[in-house]
C-alpha cells in the first residue's frame, strides 16, 4: 500500500513524534511510505528518525504565507504519485489540497475539541479516526461527528525501564511542550512550592521540553524562590527521554486538557509511577486511577496532597500498581498494533 501522511510541521511534540513513530511500523511492515511537510518548520533530530526506506518530502511554505506556489507544487506531487491513501494529521491541511483527493482522505483527530472550537471541514474526509476515546467522545459531542477510535502508541520495547541510579532526593519530571495554559506547569510548581514549605526540602523536579512558557515558568520559579529545586532542560531527543526517563521517581503531568498523554504511557513503560490531573486523555490511560494517581484538575492544593500520599506510600505503589500499569500499557499501547491499526482502516477507504 502506499501511504501518504500530511503535516504542517515536524517540530518537537507528541503528534511529530507519534507521526513518525507510525510511519516506521508502517515502513517495517512493508508499505510504501511517505511524510509531507507542507511548511519550512523541520528538527533535523526528528526527521532523521523516519527509517531510511521511508520518504520525507518537504515543500518548505513559509508558515501563514499566501504564496500558492508550494501549494501547487504539493499538488502536482500528488498527481504523479497517486498514493492509495493520504492520512491528514491537521483537518485545516484540507484547504491545500484539490477535491480531486477527497475519496482518498482520512484524518486524525489528534485532541480533545473544546467548546469554542471551529468545527469546520470534518464533514470533507472519507473517515476520520481518534487517538483515544476521549477524543472520539469530544468530538462527538461538540461536533456531531462520528470517528474509529485507533489509540495512540509508543515504542515500550525501547524504553528503559530499570533504575540503577541511586537518588539522593526524590525526583520528579514533566514532560512536554512548556505552554502552561494547556499542560499547567504552573500548577506544579505551585504544588512544589507548598511541599517544600511543608519540609520536603529533598524534592527535586525537573522539566524536559521547550515552548513559549518557558519565561513565565523560570520567572514563577524564581518568585517562589524554587531555583535550588527546579531544572529546564528542554527540548531532549527521543532517545535521551527512553534512556532517562526511568532515573525518576514519580511522572506528573498537570495538564488542563488532553486528548491521550503520549508521556504518560511512557513513564509508566519506564516503571515510574505516575500523577495526571483529572482530564480527558490521561485519566483514559491510566483506567480512571487503577494504574496511577489523580489530582483534581486545576487545584493546586490537590496536587500537592496527591504528590505527598506517594511519597508516604512509594515502596507500596513501585511494588504493586507499577507492574500492573507496565502489563496495562504493553498490552494496549504498542505503537506496533497502532500502525497496524491504521492499515485495516486504510482497506475500508
Amino acid at each position: 500500500m502506499k501511504i501518504m501522511h500530511i503535516t504542517w510541521s515536524l517540530n518537537t511534540g507528541g503528534i511529530e513524534t507519534m507521526l513518525i513513530n507510525i510511519a516506521n511500523e508502517q515502513i517495517a511492515n512493508n508499505h510504501e511510505v511517505y511524510v509531507v511537510i507542507l511548511n519550512n518548520v523541520i528538527n533535523s533530530q526528528i526527521a532523521s528518525s523516519l527509517d531510511t526506506s521511508g520518504h520525507l518530502i518537504c515543500f518548505n511554505r513559509k508558515a501563514g504565507s499566501k504564496n500558492p506556489l508550494p501549494i501547487l507544487r504539493m499538488n502536482i506531487y500528488l498527481l504523479k504519485l497517486r498514493p492509495d491513501v493520504i492520512h491528514i494529521h491537521d483537518r485545516f491541511i484540507i484547504k491545500t489540497l484539490l477535491p480531486i483527493f477527497r475519496h482518498k482522505l482520512c484524518l486524525t483527530v489528534h485532541d480533545t475539541i473544546r467548546d469554542n472550537c471551529n468545527c469546520l471541514y470534518f464533514d470533507k474526509f472519507h473517515k476520520i479516526f481518534s487517538i483515544s476515546n476521549s477524543v472520539k467522545d469530544s468530538l462527538y459531542k461538540k461536533a456531531h461527528v462520528n470517528s474509529d477510535v485507533v489509540l495512540n502508541g509508543i515504542k515500550v520495547h525501547s524504553i528503559k525501564n530499570i533504575n540503577t541510579k541511586s537518588n539522593e532526593h526524590f525526583e520528579i519530571v514533566q514532560v512536554g511542550r512548556l505552554l502552561h495554559t494547556k499542560k499547567g506547569q504552573d500548577i506544579l510548581l505551585n504544588a512544589l512550592h507548598i511541599l517544600v514549605q511543608k519540609g520536603y526540602t529533598n524534592l527535586r523536579l525537573t522539566f524536559i521540553g521547550d515552548g513559549p512558557s518557558r519565561k513565565y515558568l523560570e520567572d514563577l520559579c524564581n518568585n517562589l524562590h524554587l531555583n535550588g529545586y527546579v531544572t529546564f532542560l528542554g527540548d531532549k531527543s527521543q532517545e535521551f527521554i527512553f534512556e532517562n526517563l526511568c532515573k525518576f521517581n514519580l511522572f506528573v503531568q498537570p495538564s488542563i486538557y488532553e486528548g491521550f498523554g503520549l508521556t504518560v504511557a511512557e513513564a509508566i513503560a519506564a516503571k515510574v509511577p505516575v500523577l495526571v490531573s483529572a482530564n480527558e486523555g490521561p485519566l483514559e490511560i491510566i483506567e480512571n486511577g487503577k494504574y496511577g494517581y489523580v489530582f483534581e484538575n486545576k487545584n493546586i492544593k490537590d496536587c500537592a496532597i496527591q504528590i505527598e500520599n506517594i511519597l508516604k506510600n512509594y515502596n507500596q505503589i513501585k511494588n504493586e500498581i507499577t507492574p500492573a500499569a507496565y502489563k496495562h500499557i504493553s498490552e494496549l499501547y504498542d505503537v506496533k498494533n497502532t500502525a497496524i491499526n491504521y492499515i485495516e482502516k486504510y482497506k475500508t477507504i
